[in-house]
C-alpha cells in the first residue's frame, strides 16, 4: 500500500489519486482552505451565505424556510447553529434506518431544543431490514442503499413542503478528495449523488432492476431529478464556512452536544459515529476491503489541521484502525436483521481483501507494509 506523503490516505481508498510529491488531492484542497493568498475568502464566503438566508427569508415559503438534514451528531447540530439568530423557520430531517446508540437519541434531542422542528423518519422496517441485508451480503456494505436515503430523502422533503433553502454538511468531493468540477460546487447535484451517496453505480435503481423490488417503493433513496428546477437550492454548509470537526464540536457542545467518556471502537475520537450502530460495521469492511478505516480518517484531518505530527498519527491509527470487531456489535446487526451472528461473520469475511491481507501461521491476519510509508 501506497500512502500520501502528508497525511496518512492510502492509495487503496476509492477515489484517491496522488499527485507527483505524492501528495493527496484531500490535503491539496486543505491548503486552499488556509492559503492566506490564491486561497479562500472565507469572510466573502460568509457574507455570500448571510445573503443565501436573506433570500430564503424573501421566497415568503408557506412553513418553513430552511431545512437542515441532521444525525444528532456534532456536525448537523452546528449546521443548525448557522441558521439560528436569523428568525428563520427550521425543519430538521432525521433518517433512523438502523440501530440508535443511547446517545444517540439524547443528542438528537437537542435539535428541537435548539428552536428548529424536527421529523424523525423510519423505513418500512420489512424493506429496510432487506435492503441492509442485501447490501451486507453481496456487496459487503450495509449502507448500501441507506446513504442514499440519507442524502435523498431531506430533499424530497424540502420539495414537497416548498422549502427554498437546504443546509447539507460537507462537500465530500472538497474536503477528501474527487472531481474537481463537483469539488468545487456550492450546491448538491445527480452527479455527486451518483459519485458520494450511491456505491458505484449500485442505487436505488439498480436494486430495483436487479432484486426485482418496484421502484415506487424506492423512490425516496434516489436523487429528485426535479430538484435543480424546483427553485430550492440545497448547498454545503462547507462552501460557506471552513469545515472543522472540532470546530462543529465545540459549536455543538454548547447546544448540549455530549461525547463519550472514552473512544469507542475503530478510532480514538469520543465524539464522531457515534449516533447509531451499524455505521461501525460500515467502518470496519472498509478495514477489511481497503486497509484503513475510521481513524485513518480521523487521523488524517488531524494532521491537515495541525493537532497531529504524521507520525503521533501513525501510533493512533495502529492501535485503533484494525480494532476487530466485538462480538456486542455483531450480535445487534443480527439481531436487527434477523440472522445469526455466524452468518454475520461470514458475511463480513467475505469481503476482507486477500491482495492486501496475509494469514499468519497461527490463522490471524495480518496487512503486510501497513504504514510503512
Amino acid at each position: 500500500m501506497r500512502y500520501c506523503t502528508r497525511c496518512l490516505v492510502p492509495d487503496t481508498k476509492p477515489y484517491a489519486s496522488f499527485d507527483g510529491e505524492g501528495v493527496c488531492t484531500a490535503c491539496r484542497a486543505h491548503e486552499l482552505k488556509n492559503a492566506a493568498e490564491a486561497g479562500i475568502d472565507w469572510k466573502a464566503r460568509r457574507r455570500e451565505f448571510d445573503e443565501l438566508v436573506l433570500w430564503a427569508k424573501a421566497q415568503r415559503a408557506p412553513w418553513y424556510d430552511a431545512l437542515v438534514p441532521v444525525s444528532g451528531g456534532k456536525d448537523s447540530i452546528a449546521q443548525v447553529s448557522r441558521l439560528l439568530g436569523s428568525d428563520l423557520r427550521i425543519l430538521a430531517v432525521n433518517v433512523d434506518y438502523g440501530i440508535k446508540t443511547e446517545i444517540g437519541r439524547r443528542n438528537l434531542a437537542c435539535v428541537p431544543a435548539m428552536g428548529a422542528s424536527l421529523v424523525i423518519y423510519r423505513p418500512d422496517e420489512r424493506l429496510n431490514r432487506r435492503l441492509i441485508r442485501l447490501g451486507l451480503e453481496d456487496f459487503g456494505d450495509p449502507d448500501l442503499l441507506s446513504h442514499t436515503l440519507l442524502h435523498a430523502y431531506p430533499l424530497h422533503v424540502a420539495l414537497r413542503f416548498q422549502v427554498p433553502l437546504v443546509l447539507l454538511g460537507e462537500n465530500s468531493a472538497f474536503e477528501y478528495g474527487g472531481d474537481a468540477d463537483i469539488a468545487a460546487s456550492a450546491t448538491t447535484s445527480r452527479a455527486w449523488f451518483d459519485r458520494f451517496a450511491a456505491n458505484a453505480g449500485r442505487d436505488a435503481r439498480f436494486v430495483s432492476r436487479e432484486y426485482g423490488i418496484p421502484f415506487e417503493q424506492l423512490a425516496l433513496y434516489d436523487f429528485p431529478d426535479e430538484l435543480p428546477d424546483s427553485g430550492v437550492r440545497a448547498v454545503f454548509a462547507s462552501h460557506y464556512f471552513h469545515w472543522d470537526s472540532e470546530e462543529n464540536r465545540q459549536i455543538a457542545l454548547q447546544h448540549g452536544f455530549r461525547g463519550l467518556d472514552a473512544p469507542g471502537e475503530g478510532t480514538y475520537r469520543t465524539f464522531v459515529g457515534i449516533d447509531e450502530k451499524i455505521n461501525r460495521i460500515h467502518q470496519y469492511l472498509k478495514v477489511l476491503k481497503f486497509g484503513y478505516g475510521r481513524a485513518t480518517d480521523h487521523a488524517c484531518e488531524d494532521i491537515r489541521n495541525g493537532r497531529l505530527t504524521r507520525e503521533a498519527a501513525k501510533e493512533l491509527v495502529r492501535r485503533y484502525d484494525l480494532e476487530p470487531l466485538s462480538a456486542g456489535y455483531v450480535a445487534d446487526l443480527a439481531m436487527f436483521l434477523e440472522m445469526t451472528p455466524g452468518e454475520v461473520g461470514e458475511a463480513l469475511e467475505r469481503y476482507r481483501n486477500t491482495a492486501i491481507w496475509e494469514r499468519a501461521a497461527d490463522g490471524s491476519w495480518t496487512l503486510p507494509g501497513h504504514l510503512d510509508g
